[in-house]
């Protein structure tokens, strides 16, 4: 029988500019409770950011997302 386990998820997106209200999604976080579950999967669309803002500091955006990742897997190195 499957699992009836709720998972909760939250869509991470990048806003260059809030008033002009665009965005691009750059990754989903997944959570279980239940499971205990939690994961993180990064995919940014250089482009397409680039694209809303070609001044975007694309490495930092990046840096932010990969810690993100690191975060929900557990591996997040402190200094």
């Amino acid at each position: 029988m499957p699992s009836r386990d709720a998972f909760s998820y939250i869509v991470l997106r990048v806003v260059p500019d809030i008033e002009r209200e665009e965005f691009v999604n750059a990754g989903v976080v997944l959570f279980c409770r239940p499971r205990r579950f939690l994961d993180a999967m990064i995919e940014l669309d250089a482009d397409a950011l680039c694209a809303l803002d070609p001044s975007c500091d694309l490495e930092g955006i990046r840096a932010q997302l990969e810690m993100v990742r690191a975060v929900a897997a557990g591996t997040l190195e402190r200094a």
